[in-house]
């Protein structure tokens, strides 16, 4: 029950007030005109039960109830490898395709929930102020336009490409997003998105390929930041793991619950490439991996099989609820066979099957948690 208390003691008391003052007159004169009717003595014991029963207090007994939904995918490479020439390339699809073509079939899902997320793996920039290193990724600064245009409200930045093409770029990077209003994580820069409903959900993001105490440090002190800005919800996006490998890494693990114990409420994890299991600890989802998603620096990748995640957080009169009501969607990062051409779509039935499978089974070493054949997560009996 809610004891509306604000609203109504105001009134209350002035309606209240005016009539004990009227009634105090009134008592006053009619004491003097007719003292036979009402004594002094009533009066004392009428204004003594007024106020003994102070203001009324009115209970609501509907509570307030607020569902937001949170997708979020894996690694979206919005660029062009330096080894890849224009044909083929991420680039062509662009210019022949348009902002929208990429997240086409999933753009329902993106724009029916209340927040989406990627991993934004790449820089976007026109610098070629190249890094030397094996793999670098480079895109547009208008290719945000590939996120506003489908429902993507955040990324994050913590990833080993973001100062692929030097300093400048992660800049442009920067400049590009804000100027296209899409939040994003990045180290000790957290932000923070509020919803329709004024939920504040807050991103916090670095790589942790091991051990690091400053790294680890920025998803410490990065949650506590957000929680002083008001944020409802924390989504840590962690940039961690083998790649190429489904198994986890024991650094994974513990770190993954060190930032749930710092107050993380979900946690998604990328890097490897390929899925990876999921677990619930301490009531908290933690995805170790989403696998690519729309990835541009791979035109033929050994592994197409990828997913959405998605959860929907309650709120019953500002409160966050404890219940957990995830589900994944298994999807192919290539809407077409043989090749890769950026475009991920959802899996149909036996991909779908075999997805939900293969994840039930990355996950069974690490959690009791699985997934039904329509993707929702599956707590075990007693949890």
């Amino acid at each position: 029950m809610i004891k509306k208390w604000i609203p109504i003691i105001a009134p209350l008391l002035l309606v209240g007030g005016i009539a004990i003052g009227l009634g105090s007159d009134m008592l006053q004169e009619t004491e003097r005109k007719t003292p036979s009717l009402i004594s002094s003595e009533a009066g004392k014991q009428i204004s003594e039960k007024i106020r003994e029963s102070g203001p009324q207090i009115i209970e609501d007994a509907t509570p307030v109830i607020q569902s937001i939904t949170i997708s979020a995918t894996g690694d979206c490479a919005l660029g062009t490898l330096q080894l890849h020439g224009y044909e083929g390339s991420f680039g062509q699809y662009y210019d022949k395709y348009g902002e929208e073509y990429f997240f086409e079939n999933v753009r329902d899902i993106f724009s029916a929930d209340d927040f989406t997320i990627v991993n934004l793996e790449c820089v976007l920039s026109y610098s070629n102020d190249r890094v030397e290193k094996k793999f670098n990724i480079r895109g547009e600064p208008k290719y945000t336009g590939i996120m506003t245009s489908s429902s993507v409200e955040a990324c994050s930045l913590g990833n080993n490409h973001t100062m692929d093409y030097g300093p400048s770029s992660l800049e442009d990077t920067i400049n590009a997003l804000n100027e296209a209003g899409i939040v994003y994580g990045y180290k000790d820069y957290v932000d923070t998105y509020m919803t329709e409903e004024g939920i504040i959900i807050g991103v916090v993001s670095a790589s942790l390929f091991s051990y690091s105490e400053q790294e680890e440090n920025y998803f410490r002190d990065g949650i506590a930041d957000l929680r002083e800005k008001g944020a409802d919800i924390v989504v840590a996006c962690c940039h961690w793991g083998v790649e190429g490998s489904h198994n986890l890494t024991e650094y994974q693990i513990t770190t993954a619950h060190k930032i749930i114990d710092w107050g993380a409420d979900v946690l998604i994890g990328s890097h490897p490439h390929v899925l990876q299991g999921m677990e619930v600890y301490n009531g908290k989802v933690i995805c170790y991996s989403l696998g690519n998603f729309s990835f541009g620096a791979n035109h033929n990748p050994p592994d197409f099989n990828t997913l959405i995640f998605q959860q929907t957080f309650t709120f019953i009169n500002g409160q966050l609820q404890t219940d957990i009501n995830a589900n994944i969607v298994p999807c192919l990062l290539s809407s077409a066979k043989g090749y890769n051409n950026y475009q991920p779509m959802v899996a149909e039935e036996d991909h779908w099957q075999d997805i939900i499978g293969k994840m039930n089974s990355y996950t069974k070493p690490y959690s009791s948690i699985t997934f039904d054949e329509d993707g929702r997560l599956v707590l075990p009996e007693g949890e």
